[in-house]
C-alpha cells in the first residue's frame, strides 16, 4: 500500500485532474484510459447546472459518456491558471482554474472561471464538485 502525505495527494489529484482535461482537448483519448481516472462509483456534481444540463453524473461509465457529449458541443477547448489547494482532509483537494471553448452551434467563445473540489481514493477521483457562472453558459450556448 502506498502512503501519501498532503503534498503528494495534491500531486496525484493534479495529476489525475489535468487527464482528466487532457480528454477536452484530446478528444481521440482512449475512453478506457479515460475511465480509470476514476472510482468505478465516482460522482460528478455540477450545483449550479442549469436545466437541460445534468446536475450529478454517477459512474465512470456515465461521466465517459456525459463528457464525450460536452465535448462534441465545443472545440479548441483550454485550460490555464490552475491553482490547487490542499485541504485538512488529505484525501481532497480544491483546484481554481480557467477554460474556454468554441461553441460549435452558435460559434460563441465560452469562457468559465471554474472551483472544483476534487475526493481521491486510493489512486482515483472519486468524487468531483465543480462550480462556474450557469450565465457564462447561457451567453455561448444559446
Amino acid at each position: 500500500m502506498t502512503t501519501y502525505n498532503n503534498n503528494n495527494k495534491v500531486s496525484l489529484a493534479e495529476s489525475l485532474f489535468r487527464k482528466h482535461l487532457s480528454y477536452f482537448t484530446n478528444p481521440e483519448m482512449n475512453r478506457e484510459e479515460y475511465a480509470k481516472i476514476f472510482t468505478e462509483d465516482v460522482v460528478q456534481e455540477f450545483p449550479f447546472a442549469p436545466a437541460p444540463y445534468a446536475k450529478t453524473v454517477s459512474g465512470n461509465e456515465a461521466i465517459t459518456e456525459y463528457i464525450r457529449n460536452v465535448i462534441k458541443g465545443a472545440s479548441d477547448w483550454a485550460f490555464t491558471n490552475f491553482n490547487f489547494f490542499p485541504t485538512s482532509d488529505p484525501n481532497m483537494v480544491f483546484v481554481e482554474f480557467e477554460g474556454s471553448a468554441k461553441v460549435i452551434a452558435t460559434g460563441k467563445l465560452y469562457q468559465q472561471i471554474y472551483v472544483g473540489r476534487i475526493s481521491i481514493r486510493g489512486e482515483q477521483i472519486e468524487n468531483y464538485r465543480e462550480y462556474w457562472n450557469p450565465t457564462s453558459i447561457f451567453e455561448a450556448f444559446v
